[in-house]
């Protein structure tokens, strides 16, 4: 019997995903497992630091290691490196490899001199780039400053495991690299609860160094299978390699544009308090949930098919794709931002409310999660239509389309904060207006640049979909204000809990009945694909 779990398992671990459905059901399942994680992370984090001015500079400190590690390597990675890599691979596997190891070799060397200077010039940075202008004291600059000193090593790991993860995705393995981040997790939970009380908010940053190598060891082994080599070579005269920086400079402007965000953001928070850095980075966690759970798996799963369609020269089949796997981000996507704004606080509640968690800040985490809830299709469709630039190998028109969005966003966000002075759930709207524009433009050259959507049908799926969230976010509220008032008592977070899953679940299945009602086709395509899962477990089971 064991033996015959560990061979599906392995099975199922090493299996292609052929269709943009079934890699993003897999990738985001286990997304959702990564996000109950870290979830469980964050509650431990507010368990021992509530809303305190320590942890909003422990999440300041990631700032700036964050940024450069996007920079350098998910520039390259999620543009370029698939795209000129899938098409190395056909002609020669052994190039491929080498290629491979260039531009990880490359990326690493400008890693490390930046690393250098980061750790020498980290009192500068925290003082007068994260924290300006703060009411920060000597001893937070301090801290702020050797936080990021340790960030910086998980980072440097954090490149080779980014290249593992882009490889095995380059051959539609896509359970692996998904897996990466629910190590990465469960890393920190078990760093976190064994040296907390010894270490206190040092813990959580070495625990990334912990949880970034269970992150790369557990894509090692299959990336070896694959047939990848690492040679210390840098071939800077390489045409693949030049191609992937080609294509990924504009790639990188745009992520440091985008990124900027970060650090801007971060100091716009301390701006108004240590604690609303922490409130914003819950908001943005919970907020990202359902992004990453439908837009990051779906648009990571359609990369690689939509390079193919696109390398085949089928731009009717890339078309077809495409429109279909927008419709699929609105279906999923659009009722979860509303079961997120109706559900807000009891969601920030179960996922933050520990006891050193005030309920000042819980109020202010819900708001800004009602903010961000209101752009979750636009930033989720982003994260698609980039995609379909990068796999039609324009990288600059996104750039583009994306520093607009940018200024537009900034202007927002200090004229909410510094000029009128409102809280940090301002800074949440300011992000909604800047996706918003962002997703219409990349929509509207997508549109002109590969000759026209079927938008008739794509606007028709929209507004079924819509119809059908629109009742369900009636039958989200009245019953959570009737049982919140009649039935359960709140203060409990057992009541808390039932009261949360039963208004989830009665939304749910609204939404279901609906879709069947007006026969969304999305939904029919959930239901085949779950039918032809279960034919092939039974199979498998027969086997």
């Amino acid at each position: 019997m064991v033996s015959r779990i560990v061979f599906h398992g392995k099975r199922l671990i090493n299996s292609k995903q052929e269709t943009i459905l079934s890699a993003a059901a897999v990738i985001g399942f286990i997304y959702a497992i990564s996000a109950f994680l870290g979830f469980i992370r964050n509650r431990i984090l507010s368990g021992y630091f509530g809303d305190s001015s320590e942890l909003g500079i422990f999440f300041a400190a990631d700032a700036i290691p964050n940024l450069i590690l996007s920079l350098i390597v998910s520039g390259s990675l999620s543009s370029a490196f698939i795209p000129v890599f899938t098409k190395k691979y056909k002609k020669d596997p052994k190039e491929a490899w080498n290629l491979t190891s260039s531009v990880l070799n490359i990326s690493l060397v400008i890693f490390l001199i930046i690393t250098i200077g980061v750790m020498f010039g980290a009192d500068f940075i925290s003082r007068e780039i994260i924290a300006r202008n703060s009411d920060l004291t000597d001893e937070n600059f301090k801290l702020l400053a050797n936080l990021m000193r340790v960030m910086m090593i998980s980072q440097i790991i954090f490149i080779f495991s980014s290249f593992f993860t882009s490889v095995l995705q380059s051959f539609n393995r896509f359970i692996v690299p998904a897996l990466a981040p629910v190590m990465y997790n469960l890393g920190m939970i078990i760093f976190l609860l064994l040296f907390v009380k010894e270490l206190g908010i040092y813990a959580p940053a070495y625990g990334m160094i912990f949880g970034v190598l269970l992150h790369m060891g557990i894509q090692i082994p299959m990336a070896r299978s694959l047939g990848f080599r690492y040679f210390p070579n840098l071939d800077f005269k390489n045409k693949g390699v030049r191609e992937i920086y080609r294509l990924m400079i504009p790639r990188t402007i745009g992520q440091a544009a985008q990124k900027f965000l970060g650090p801007l953001y971060t100091n716009l928070a301390l701006f108004i308090s240590a604690s609303s850095n922490v409130i914003l980075t819950f908001a943005t966690d919970l907020q990202n949930l359902p992004v990453r759970l439908f837009g990051i798996s779906i648009g990571q799963a359609a990369l690689p098919l939509l390079t193919n369609a696109y390398e085949d020269g089928d731009i009717s089949k890339f078309r077809i794709l495409l429109i279909k796997t927008l419709r699929q981000i609105v279906f999923f996507v659009l009722p979860v931002s509303i079961l997120l704004f109706v559900l807000r606080v009891p969601m920030v509640r179960l996922a933050f409310g520990a006891k050193k968690y005030s309920w000042e800040a819980t109020v202010m985490t819900a708001y800004s999660v009602g903010f961000f809830s209101i752009s979750l299709v636009a930033q989720a469709l982003i994260l698609i239509l980039s995609k379909a630039f990068y796999a039609l190998c324009d990288t600059k028109t996104p750039l583009k389309i994306s520093l607009i969005s940018i200024v537009i966003n900034v202007i927002f966000a200090l004229l909410f904060v510094r000029q009128m002075h409102l809280g940090v759930w301002s800074l949440a709207l300011a992000y909604s207006i800047g996706s918003a524009v962002n997703f219409i433009l990349l929509f509207i050259y997508l549109f002109k640049k590969i000759g026209g959507l079927d938008l008739y049908i794509f606007v028709k799926a929209v507004n079924r979909i819509s119809l059908a969230t629109l009742i369900t976010g009636i039958a989200l509220y009245v019953p959570l204000k009737i049982m919140d008032e009649l039935v359960f008592d709140t203060t409990r977070t057992l009541d808390l809990l039932l009261l949360t899953g039963t208004v989830s679940l009665i939304g749910f299945l609204t939404y279901i009945f609906f879709a069947h009602l007006m026969k969304i086709e999305e939904l029919e395509l959930v239901t085949s694909s779950i039918e032809r899962i279960k034919f092939r477990l039974r199979r498998n089971s027969v086997r």
